[in-house]
């Protein structure tokens, strides 16, 4: 009994021990696959973060990839821009700068503030439209509007995204001052043509009525004729000189060379306009220096027309009482100097860079603001300036407005 007991409890102290021991295989099982299967997560996690940052690593190139792309076509865009000789101004919804070339800067002026508050009121009245059917829609007919001294034809176009939606405004910009100006200089031409014609148009018809109204048989009105006469001659002079002024826009003006005592041409002219001097009450003057010297070759008729308009020009904007100098010198055994000194009214600076375009007429007024408008097509000192140069010399000017002009004409001496 004793035996059995003993065995048992043997038995039973196996049993526990085997189970204990089977407990903690368990418990290292557990322990195991536990942290194998951590393990096996941490390097699935690994595996799968991996990947992530591959792909993210091959976005980023794609992205960095179409940026640059990006970069370049913005460049090869800017760079078509800058050499646009139009304008163009990027505007935002809001009216904000967003891009601008070198040309709409040079357009815009000094002031580019102002002159951008100016474009934006003028997007303003088309804000309201938000969708378009095209990425770039004309908002109008181009418009001609006034920044500072200068004329500008402008454009306006929507600017929408690939949904129809706007974004923005392109404003496009070309300054057509001097087509402007052209179109003013040809409607001042038609007026003075005009003008001028007439007068000696009525003369004429006048005379004609009265010879006309005479007896058969009767001595025609020698008045009449003498009339007629005078103002075909004035009436062929304008013809001439229009022709002549056709030639030299044409480049296609010639002039001859002979010999010229310029001294001779000039005395010849001034004698010519005494009538015109004393009915003006103009005192006028005459120095030279070098006289034996002052020859130059040339074409004697288009120098004596061309220093009879500068002559004339003075006597036109020169008050009543007033004073012409006419000044003429050799210049470093070179040059023979022209110098005509008026204390006529002045030239405006606004006036002063075009008053050698042909037919351009400035705004001269007195001392008492009276616009002075004299008779004539505009176009004596753009024929003077061109008789000079085609004389190989030059024409230039000095003025201040009531105070007077001093015209300056340089020839080179005859060899």
């Amino acid at each position: 009994m004793s035996e059995l007991s003993t065995t048992t409890h043997t038995n039973s102290s196996d049993v526990s021990g085997y189970v204990t021991r089977i407990n903690r295989l368990g418990a290292v099982v557990d322990a195991f696959f536990s942290r194998v299967y951590i393990a096996l997560n941490r390097r699935a996690r690994l595996r799968h973060e991996q990947r992530a940052r591959l792909e993210l690593y091959r976005q980023n190139l794609a992205m960095q990839h179409q940026l640059t792309q990006r970069e370049k076509e913005l460049e090869r865009l800017h760079g078509i821009v800058a050499t646009i000789k139009d304008g163009i101004v990027m505007l935002d919804l809001d009216g904000n700068i967003k891009d601008i070339n070198q040309a709409a800067r040079h357009i815009l002026g000094a002031q580019l503030e102002h002159s951008t508050v100016e474009l934006s009121s003028l997007v303003g009245q088309y804000q309201e439209q938000d969708r378009f059917s095209s990425e770039l829609t004309p908002l109008h007919e181009p418009k001609r509007l006034q920044v500072q001294d200068r004329a500008v034809a402008c454009q306006l176009a929507a600017v929408s995204n690939a949904e129809g939606n706007r974004i923005g405004t392109l404003v496009v910009l070309r300054d057509v001052t001097e087509v402007t100006f052209g179109d003013k200089l040809k409607d001042q031409f038609v007026t003075a043509i005009s003008h001028e014609l007439r007068t000696p148009m009525n003369v004429i018809k006048m005379s004609s009525e009265v010879l006309l109204g005479t007896e058969e048989g009767k001595a025609p009105n020698r008045r009449m004729l003498e009339l007629i006469e005078r103002n075909v001659h004035v009436l062929d002079r304008m013809i001439v000189e229009l022709l002549d002024i056709s030639e030299m826009s044409a480049g296609g003006f010639h002039i001859r060379q002979t010999p010229i005592h310029v001294e001779q041409v000039m005395m010849s002219v001034i004698n010519g306009l005494m009538t015109d001097l004393k009915r003006a009450q103009l005192d006028v003057s005459f120095m030279v220096r070098d006289s034996e010297l002052l020859y130059i070759n040339g074409d004697e008729s288009r120098l004596r027309w061309a220093l009879g308009h500068l002559i004339q020009n003075s006597i036109n904007y020169t008050e009543p009482r007033g004073h012409i100098m006419v000044m003429m010198n050799c210049t470093n055994h070179e040059y023979v100097t022209i110098q005509i000194v008026d204390t006529g009214v002045g030239i405006l600076a606004k006036d002063l860079p075009f008053i050698f375009d042909r037919f351009y007429r400035g705004e001269a007024r007195n001392a008492k603001g009276k616009l002075i408008d004299p008779r004539g097509l505009g176009q004596g000192l753009y024929i003077a300036k061109t008789v000079a140069e085609a004389h190989n010399g030059q024409l230039n000017v000095q003025s201040t407005p009531a105070e007077g002009s001093t015209f300056t004409m340089v020839l080179p001496l005859a060899s």
